[in-house]
């Protein structure tokens, strides 16, 4: 995480989202009945909805911090897809119910009401309060990659979406007389709903299939490392998503005349510069081959896994890194 204060907001925004949208859930919910909105009580689904991931945030983000052990040499990172494929399903089933519901009412003129203008003011404040989670909870997740935090910054969003349809609605139905316009927000609020309960399952699937960390990441890296000075192009890199993280190896050219040590040198300068300009790297293990100036070959991109062996290397490698750097501090 490139800010200080970044580790702060990741442990604490999953107890943030809970208490916002128990209280929005709440208040919509209240509101919901009294004002007699259909709108307003399939928007307090989506407050449930961001409940649940909130405590899926708590939790994975738990889990998933906790080190690499024997038995998870990869790490624990793959529970929060897990978790978010979890909130997934329980919403697919809870909104095609609603689903279901929303269209009976919207097919039955004698259920059409028209809503207090309450539930306006309501859907106001809801609004405000989802941009803001959104741009908190985008924040968090841009710096950590952790793909329940993207989630719940997707759910923030389409909230305040959400929100602004019953706004809408309501005026619809007060101003210009149509109070069909509610129940018909209603159902376009579950179909919405259903349709990102099929985004998030999908992202959640591929998180939990291991995959390449595709050409961009892998041109970023070359990029870094090529930068840094003695370094004769990237002979060969693989790198792949394990859970949120990338790990990675990688093979740099270097003068056939260095020394062992100067070429050591030059791999630790590589993995500092990749690490620092690439966010969510766990592992990095970098190695030197010699090559010959004016060597243009392009880098051999491997879409191989790595091994149990070679993940415990790249950690030990890590490791002493770490150590090294701090105690030349």
């Amino acid at each position: 995480m490139r800010k200080s204060g970044c580790a702060v907001c990741s442990r604490s925004i999953g107890w943030v989202g809970l208490a916002v949208n128990t209280v929005l859930m709440v208040m919509k919910a209240f509101v919901g009945l009294i004002g007699g909105s259909q709108a307003m009580l399939a928007d307090a689904m989506y407050s449930l909805k961001d409940m649940l991931n909130a405590l899926m945030v708590i939790i994975g983000t738990t889990i998933s911090s906790k080190p690499l052990d024997a038995e998870h040499p990869y790490g624990h990172g793959k529970v929060e897809f897990i978790l978010s494929m979890v909130v997934s399903v329980v919403f697919i089933v809870l909104t095609g119910y609603l689903l279901v519901h929303a269209v009976q009412i919207l097919l039955d003129e004698s259920l059409h009401r028209t809503p207090h203008l309450i539930v306006l003011w309501a859907a106001l404040v809801s609004v405000g309060v989802n941009v803001g989670m959104y741009f908190y909870s985008r924040c968090v997740a841009i710096e950590t990659n952790s793909p329940i935090i993207k989630t719940m910054a997707k759910h923030h969003h389409g909230d305040a979406t959400a929100s602004g349809a019953v706004a809408l609605g309501i005026i619809g139905a007060h101003y210009l007389k149509m109070p069909w316009i509610d129940p018909a927000v209603a159902l376009w609020e579950t179909v919405d709903l259903l349709l990102l309960g099929k985004v998030v399952f999908m992202d959640a699937y591929r998180g939990l299939m291991d995959h390449t960390a595709g050409e961009a990441v892998q041109n970023r890296i070359v990029e870094a490392a090529e930068r840094v000075p003695g370094v004769r192009g990237v002979i060969h890199l693989r790198a792949r998503y394990v859970g949120q993280d990338i790990w990675a190896d990688m093979i740099i050219g270097v003068d056939p005349e260095n020394t062992v040590e100067q070429a050591h040198d030059i791999c630790e300068a590589v993995q500092a510069a990749v690490c620092g300009k690439i966010r969510r790297i766990e592992s990095l293990h970098v190695s030197a081959e010699a090559r010959e100036a004016g060597d243009t070959s392009k880098p051999i991109f491997s879409e191989e896994p790595l091994s149990f062996d070679e993940v415990m290397l790249s950690k030990v490698d890590d490791d002493k890194g770490s150590n090294e750097r701090g105690n030349q501090r």
